[in-house]
């Protein structure tokens, strides 16, 4: 229920208790408790004073004697949040000196301290050898929101919402004298949701991370181009012909590869995410529905705990006090001990150098930016994706005792160590997400003038830690760039990756293909294969003998660079399907991929080969539905001769999968073919098991149909054949089933789901009966949804002649289910119109959908109806809430309020469903800002949380926010945590409401009183 306020992204620390001096006001009446006034809070909230940069290293803690060095500070270096070095060692810095201001902000006094855009990228050198900068030159500025950059042909690439540039310096001053804008589009919204992190992959692609702002991406200059929709993705482009496209991701602030090319990213209160299922295949099966491509290596939520060391600012201590001072407090004892949450992970970066013992090697630092410290993770292959577990109990690898420390991002360097960029800002909250009486006595762009950039030196050595000789590659001759490959630090291998590419210089060719096969490190192997391929040189014998290579890793990348080749090497070919049965899961994952691009039988043989050993693994099964695509009739076909192996209860999702598929492709002779299968399967001696399997088959077809407005009866008009016999066999069953009480109730809702998949007359006789008291809610809810599936318009009148019958758990599911096709809302509308349903059960982010609807008749009567409903000015109904802030409370009665109106879309503990942000810090926030959001949702809307409308061709109207977006399918996230996943092969069209899908109008559902119920229940809830 509660706004997207409370998904704090670079934002309010958790990490000391933000008990807030309103509290006492929505708990108490007493005189100390009462709100401050405007002037003793200004005199409470004085200036916090930085740490000058002479001092700073004295502030940090870190553990297992790593120590900290300062390299550069203010004048040199202003708010960096991304850093690289180029080839001849110069640091470009890129600072984000216009965070956090917007120019769509919602805060007129914000809006006019606005100014131009004043980011810029600077160049910092050591001009003494010291190892620590002593000259600064701006490079380029004028830059609005710039966040990444990376190095091409002497130049480099910024992004820069909304655009990404070009710059070079082309006569030595270290100042850009080419500026060439060269895409643009990226959304410029949210400051905290902004595309950054440009990166350099192996595959001679620049990575970016894309936010969540979305957009529609345009080449500037390109004629003909169709824009591309950006969405929740991330995106590459080729820095050659600089083509664009949009890849799996979408997260926040952080992007970054391992050794193997793998990527990874974070998203506030998700610090690990990888991204396990490439776009590029998952597009090539359009009938394919994927609910997602990343995996959480860290188990994401707002209750990951982190352990601070700096105090709390004057703010939080006067909540802290005011909390001390009242007696019902049920908050820990102690704000300052207390621990906090992740709330703002940002510049997710593996550690890849030789200067650190080796334990540490791979593994990840990530910054949390409000509580003034990083976390390091270990990171372990799981499978075909990775795990992580934290490194340190109950403490943080590195964390300041400054409050404006604000470690915001990493870069592996050249001296094999890590540098780590601090923004150092007084506040980094977002303007958007601040209490308005706090906001009006901080200034947010307090240390826009000043940086940090700091070395994070290893444990002392028995020699101390030697720097490396600068870099000066830039003027290295081609043999020497070819011998960096093998060199332990990451920066030396990936900067002469990147210069090989460049250059293009035939020489390099014999002297990869002679590392490749002379080097013991698999790594220098590994970019041995990914130079010959960028210099276009990669062969059939080369790839062969990666092939069959003792490290999996170039076994992996072998079998994806053979893929333009299978179809005219059959060499080739024979050894990548023979790589069906490698020893390692993740040659296998890439395998099932790559099979996707091979013609004939063999391949469809070897992805059984693979299912058949990985069936329980869902992200190598997605891999081989991929790639079946046309083929996929066959591969059932031929799975359901083994008989054992399908009846097993593993197998059953791939069963449901595949059919599912086949079903939504809409081909009949495919149909036939699987039912006439799926008939004759027999698993000897063992009914049961048959028929299980059947049912698991027609109702994935069924559902797949279904899609295009089929069903399985459609298949019985011949009634002699088996296809006929056994669906119309199941179906009697399954009425039997459905009305029958003492069956289970998985077997009950399975009937409903084969049910649904017939036509109305036939579910509508089965179903319609078990809509009553005697029922339980799961089943008639299974029903309502059963029957809704059905476009017909018959589906309205019979629901609403049960409706007055029913309880409002069932009601509520009825309207939203009606709210869906447009002949249904007009009959929705009629009923209300005749008092059978209350117009109290229309929600109000409906209403304005309703009364924007492109249908006349629909906005009409929309209009009509709400008319007399329309909501005040969200100002007049705050200041109508006002004294809930002073009144007496019942935090039982808080407690009910809660249960009632919030647990459908915000979990707590174990209750309730993840939809809007977790409420387990909901209590660090004032009651005069929870009121605010609760009263105004739309104040601020997080890009994650804003409402989608999609329509799809037949007719289907579904709302919801998008959580997932692949080349094949989108999923929406509703209330109650229900998901539905639509293929875009089936979007007519999709828009954004421009809303948060919590919705207004709790004016007319929560009375003053409840209202300071629920904010005192919500900010006394322990951790």
């Amino acid at each position: 229920m509660l706004s997207t306020l409370f998904q704090r992204t670079l934002l309010l620390s958790a990490g000391a208790v933000l008990v807030v001096w309103a509290f006492s006001v929505a708990r108490g009446t007493s005189a100390e408790n009462r709100p401050m006034p405007k002037d003793s809070l200004a005199e409470a909230l004085p200036h916090l004073e930085p740490t000058e940069p002479d001092k700073a290293v004295d502030t940090f803690r870190l553990q297992n004697g790593f120590r900290m060095e300062l390299l550069a500070a203010e004048p040199l270096v202003t708010d960096p949040v991304a850093m690289q070095y180029d080839e001849n060692g110069l640091a470009y810095v890129i600072e984000m000196n216009d965070y956090p201001y917007t120019d769509k902000s919602k805060d007129e006094a914000w809006a006019e301290q606005k100014s131009a855009p004043i980011g810029k990228v600077r160049v910092l050198e050591d001009v003494d050898g010291d190892g620590k900068f002593d000259r600064s030159t701006i490079f380029a500025e004028g830059l609005s929101w710039p966040t990444g950059l990376a190095f091409w042909k002497g130049g480099v690439y910024v992004s820069a919402t909304p655009d990404i540039w070009y710059f070079k310096d082309t006569d030595g001053d270290h100042k850009a004298d080419i500026k060439r804008k060269v895409f643009t589009g990226f959304r410029k919204y949210n400051v905290q949701a902004v595309m950054n992190n440009l990166k350099w992959g192996l595959d001679h692609q620049i990575y970016g991370a894309g936010g969540s702002n979305g957009g529609t991406i345009q080449t500037v200059g390109a004629s003909k181009t169709d824009p591309i929709n950006m969405g929740r993705r991330d995106f590459r482009f080729d820095a050659n012909t600089e083509n664009f496209e949009v890849i799996s991701g979408g997260a926040r602030f952080g992007n970054t590869f391992d050794d193997w090319g793998n990527r990874f990213i974070c998203n506030i209160s998700n610090p690990l995410m990888h991204i396990v299922l490439p776009a590029k295949y998952l597009g090539r099966n359009r009938y394919l529905p994927v609910t997602s491509a990343i995996h959480n290596a860290v188990p994401a939520g707002d209750a990951i705990a982190v352990y601070r060391v700096s105090p709390p600012e004057p703010w939080r201590i006067i909540n802290a006090q005011r909390l001390a001072n009242d007696p019902n407090s049920r908050s820990p004892k102690s704000a300052k001990h207390a621990t906090g949450f992740v709330t703002s992970s940002a510049g997710v970066t593996l550690y890849r150098g030789a200067a650190y013992p080796r334990e540490y090697y791979g593994n990840a630092f990530i910054g949390e930016v409000a509580g003034n410290l990083v976390m390091r993770y270990l990171v372990e292959p799981g499978g075909v994706t990775f795990k992580a577990e934290r490194a340190h109990q109950k403490q943080e690898f590195l964390a300041s005792t400054d409050n404006w420390s604000r470690p915001v991002n990493f870069l592996n360097a050249p001296d094999g160590t890590l540098h780590l960029l601090d923004m150092y800002r007084e506040n980094i909250e977002h303007p958007w997400s601040m209490p308005e009486d706090i906001k009006a006595h901080l200034d947010l762009t307090s240390g826009r003038d000043r940086g940090r950039i700091y070395r994070i030196l290893p444990p002392k050595f028995p020699d101390g830690f030697k720097k490396p000789e600068s870099p000066r590659l830039g003027s290295a001759d081609i043999s020497r760039l070819v011998k960096e490959l093998e060199n332990p630090n990451v920066w030396w291998r990936d900067t002469a990756h990147r210069l090989i590419f460049e250059r293009q210089d035939p020489r390099a060719v014999p002297l990869l293909i002679e590392l490749f096969q002379q080097s013991k490190s698999p790594l220098a192997r590994l970019h041995t294969l990914w130079s010959l391929q960028g210099l276009e040189a990669i062969n059939e014998t080369l790839l062969l003998q990666a092939l069959s290579d003792s490290e999996p890793e170039i076994r992996r990348t072998a079998v994806r660079l053979a893929e333009p080749q299978l179809n005219q090497h059959e060499a080739l070919k024979k050894k990548v399907i023979s790589l069906a049965k490698d020893s390692d899961p993740r040659v296998r994952f890439q395998t099932a991929f790559t099979l996707g691009e091979v013609a004939g039988p063999e391949a469809a043989q070897a992805l059984y080969t693979i299912v058949r050993q990985d069936y329980g693994d869902h992200w190598i099964r997605t891999a081989v539905l991929s790639s079946l695509s046309e083929s996929t009739a066959d591969f059932l076909a031929s799975l359901l001769k083994d008989v054992k192996f399908a009846a097993s209860p593993q197998a059953r999702p791939l069963l449901s999968q595949l059919a599912n598929v086949i079903g939504t492709r809409q081909q009949p002779a495919e149909v036939k073919k699987i039912l006439e299968r799926t008939a004759r399967y027999d698993y000897p001696g063992n009914q049961k098991k048959t028929t299980a399997v059947q049912i698991e088959l027609l109702r994935g077809l069924g559902e797949g149909l279904k899609r295009g407005g089929k069903s399985l009866l459609q298949f019985t008009t011949e009634p002699e054949t088996e296809a006929s016999h056994l669906i119309l066999g199941q179906i009697s069953q399954a009425k039997k089933t459905a009305a029958d009480r003492r069956e289970t109730s998985a077997r009950r809702l399975g009937a409903i789901e084969l049910l649904s998949c017939t036509d109305l007359a036939t579910a509508q006789s089965a179903l319609l009966p078990l809509l009553g008291a005697r029922e339980t809610q799961e089943l008639q809810s299974a029903v309502v949804v059963a029957l809704t599936s059905f476009p017909d318009n018959k589906v309205a009148n019979l629901l609403l002649e049960e409706y007055p019958s029913l309880t409002p758990t069932i009601r509520r599911e009825i309207v939203d289910r009606l709210l869906r096709r447009q002949d249904w809302i007009l009959q929705l509308f009629a009923a209300i119109s005749e008092r059978t349903v209350s117009l109290s059960q229309i929600p109000q982010v409906r209403r304005d959908i309703l009364m924007k609807s492109p249908n006349p008749e629909i906005r009409k009567q929309a209009e009509q109806l709400f008319a007399g409903e329309t909501l005040g000015p969200r100002h007049e109904i705050i200041a109508a809430y006002q004294p809930a802030l002073t009144a007496k409370t019942d935090l039982t009665a808080g407690k009910r309020v809660f249960k009632r109106e919030c647990l459908t879309c915000h979990r707590l503990g174990q209750e309730g469903y993840e939809v809007g942000p977790n409420l387990a810090t909901i209590k660090n926030r004032t009651a005069p800002e929870i009121l605010v959001h609760v009263l105004d949702p739309n104040k601020e809307v997080s890009p994650n949380y804003l409402e989608y409308v999609v329509v799809t061709d037949d007719g289907l109207i579904e709302t919801g926010i998008i959580v997932n977006e692949t080349p094949s399918s989108i999923t929406l996230k509703k209330a109650e945590n229900k998901r539905i996943t639509i293929l875009r092969e089936n979007i007519e069209e999709i828009k954004s409401s421009g809303k948060s899908l919590m919705p207004e109008g709790f004016e007319k559902k929560i009375k003053t009183g409840e209202m300071a119920d629920l904010i005192a229940y919500l900010m006394s809830l322990e951790n």
